[in-house]
C-alpha cells in the first residue's frame, strides 16, 4: 500500500542507492553522522513491529550491505542502527525504517 502524502511511499528513484525486491537504502536527508544510512520497505508500514517476516529479513540483507557500502565509502569505526517506533521514540516519518549510523572515533 502506498500512502499520497508519506515522503518514503513517494521517493525519487534517483536518491536511491541501490535496493532489492522489498526494500531500499537512501542517504539520510538530516544524518546524525557522515554516512548515515536509511533502509526502508518498499510497502507502507507505520512501525517495524507490523513488518511481515519475509520484508523484515529483506531489510536486515539490506542493511548488510549497507554497511559494506559505508566501509568502503566512509570506513567508520563502529555503527549504530537504530528503529525509533512511534512518535514518542523519536519516529519523524511514520513509515517503518532502519537507521544505519557509522560512528567515528575521537
Amino acid at each position: 500500500m502506498k500512502i499520497n502524502d508519506c515522503i518514503f511511499c513517494n521517493i525519487d528513484s534517483g536518491s536511491i542507492l541501490f535496493k532489492n525486491e522489498k526494500g531500499f537504502v537512501i542517504r539520510d536527508k538530516y544524518p546524525q553522522s557522515k554516512g548515515h544510512l536509511l533502509i526502508i520497505p518498499y510497502e507502507h508500514f507505520e512501525n517495524y513491529f507490523e513488518l511481515p517476516e519475509d520484508i523484515r529479513n529483506s531489510l536486515w540483507d539490506l542493511a548488510d550491505k549497507a554497511k559494506i557500502f559505508s566501509d568502503t565509502e566512509h570506513s567508520p569505526d563502529g555503527y549504530n542502527i537504530n528503529v525509533n517506533n512511534g512518535s514518542s521514540a523519536g519516529q519523524i516519518v511514520m513509515h517503518a525504517h532502519i537507521h544505519l549510523i557509522p560512528r567515528y572515533g575521537k
